[in-house]
């Protein structure tokens, strides 16, 4: 697919400021890139201008799960090869997807005027979107990190079993010791129901208070559900190949908080994303 800006919708589309918020976790292997694509699906489903960037640097995953295999990536735009236009693949509902690779390592190692050319290319899709969604890898490299504080807000998506909360929770220590006030919320994936979602919530957000002083977010929950399992090896969304299945229904309350009362509101940002992750790689301590 070839992206054409003057195609796209206008800035900001919906009149609501634009958002970009990240999707990480402090462990590997616990649904992360299944989630943000099956949330930004459903964001474009309710009329949202949405794109997601491929963050998961040297294990890209989000392209896989759609079936779609990509050409090209960012390395080819910062290499002056391809145009930005000419890597955005489209998925269901009109999603925009920009398969990264090693593209947005690479941003700080640029010359001004090479960053500068790409940031006119990048603005282009980001200011033609509500939401920008950011799947990072999992962990605290300084690639994850500058992701993650380059970005609005973040969704740290995790388990109930104790390495996958131990890890995010030694995640958001690394980023709350220095940015006390960046807003994380947590969401919980393959709970048995909302009861345990609940208690791990609670657990992990008392650990927190206590220790750091920190009150995260709610982002929710899903639930364990074959049909994820089954769509990941159809390699299509979860919430296009069973839409009504526990885990679509979860998705979609994640979808309504975002979209809830307040949740769009709000001034754009004085720096764009694609500013802020430039500024990386940061060294927290």
């Amino acid at each position: 697919m070839t992206f054409d800006p003057s195609q796209a919708a206008p800035s900001s589309p919906t009149g609501h400021r634009r958002r970009t918020i990240a999707f990480t976790s402090g462990k590997g292997g616990v649904g992360k890139s299944n989630l943000v694509l099956n949330t930004g699906l459903l964001l474009a489903r309710q009329g949202r201008r949405v794109a997601l960037l491929d963050g998961d640097l040297g294990l890209a995953n989000l392209t896989v799960l759609m079936g779609q295999a990509p050409k090209y990536d960012l390395r080819d735009v910062i290499a002056g090869d391809k145009r930005i236009r000419d890597i955005v693949m489209e998925g269901p509902n009109g999603l925009l997807v920009i398969p990264a690779g090693s593209g947005v390592a690479e941003l700080a190692s640029l010359s001004e005027a090479d960053r500068s050319g790409l940031f006119v290319q990048l603005r282009e899709i980001e200011e033609a979107v509500d939401f920008l969604l950011i799947d990072t890898g999992a962990g605290i490299s300084d690639t994850v990190l500058s992701l993650i504080l380059a970005s609005d807000e973040s969704v740290v998506v995790t388990q109930p079993e104790p390495t996958a909360l131990a890890d995010a929770y030694a995640l958001m220590k690394v980023v709350i010791q220095q940015f006390p006030a960046y807003p994380f919320h947590v969401l919980i994936n393959m709970v048995r129901d909302g009861r345990q979602a609940r208690q791990v919530q609670r657990s992990l957000a008392e650990i927190l208070t206590r220790f750091l002083g920190y009150t995260p977010g709610d982002a929710g929950f899903v639930v364990m559900d074959s049909w994820v399992a089954q769509a990941v090896v159809q390699q299509v969304p979860f919430t296009v190949l069973a839409p009504r299945a526990p885990a679509s229904r979860c998705i979609e309350d994640l979808v309504g908080r975002l979209l809830g009362p307040g949740g769009t509101a709000g001034t754009a940002p004085a720096k764009t994303f694609w500013e802020r992750v430039s500024e990386g790689p940061w060294r927290l301590t």
